[in-house]
């Protein structure tokens, strides 16, 4: 029983323990693919049913891509080339027991201790394109606001997270799961790109809340794009 109580606290001492699964889009064959897990190692499945929308800035127009997607146990592909695209996948709700993390709201799960909805966030953008720092208007969101056309690792980068279209202070922003900084009172910070291929940043924030279902929502994003050779 003191195990079990003294794991317990360490998950609630560690809040970021629990939204540890990146979400992102990268290049694929012939388009872009989206994928959850772990970037750089472990895949895990992506279940359809949470992916809720999946768009795409072509010649300027924006597109529902979510119909033409082929989804498999592990990665969704989707067949197009766009200057940005972006993804939502819906967690829901998930609570903290005594023994261990559930898939339930708070007044769902037995002797919850607490509760989150859980809503994430990929962005896609061509480095090259000059509708790069285009906002697509996700609820959660990171826009790259200084030139990442010609940014090769070592350099840094501007970037600004938006909450509901507004600046958003004291955003958490990670790479490869590493806190490196918060978005300011203008709701930007400086990233270091650390790597010669596709970086990918993410950006996390917690909001509390007092429903029935949870205490807060957790918003995660990420944006990923082409360094510059």
């Amino acid at each position: 029983m003191m195990k079990r109580c003294a794991a317990l606290l360490g998950l609630i001492l560690a809040p970021g323990l629990a939204f540890a699964h990146d979400f992102w889009l990268e290049p694929g064959n012939d388009g872009l693919i989206l994928r959850y897990g772990h970037r750089g190692g472990e895949l895990l499945a992506i279940d359809a049913g949470k992916v809720k929308a999946l768009r795409c800035i072509e010649k300027g127009i924006a597109k529902d891509r979510l119909s033409s997607a082929t989804f498999t146990a592990q990665e969704v592909s989707v067949p197009a080339h766009c200057a940005a695209a972006s993804a939502f996948y819906y967690g829901g709700f998930y609570s903290l027991t005594p023994d261990g993390e559930v898939n339930l709201p708070k007044n769902e799960a037995r002797d919850a201790v607490k509760a989150w909805e859980s809503k994430q966030f990929a962005k896609w953008v061509d480095s090259q394109s000059d509708q790069a720092g285009t906002v697509l208007g996700d609820e959660f969101e990171m826009v790259p606001v200084s030139d990442i056309a010609h940014a090769r690792e070592g350099d840094k980068v501007s970037v600004r997270v938006l909450l509901q279209g507004k600046t958003v202070s004291g955003a958490i922003i990670t790479i490869d799961h590493r806190p490196i900084g918060e978005t300011d009172s203008a709701g930007e910070t400086r990233v270091r790109i650390r790597t010669s291929d596709v970086e990918s940043i993410s950006a996390s924030l917690r909001r509390p809340v007092s429903t029935p279902e949870a205490d807060a929502v957790v918003f995660e994003a990420s944006l990923s794009f082409q360094v510059a050779k």
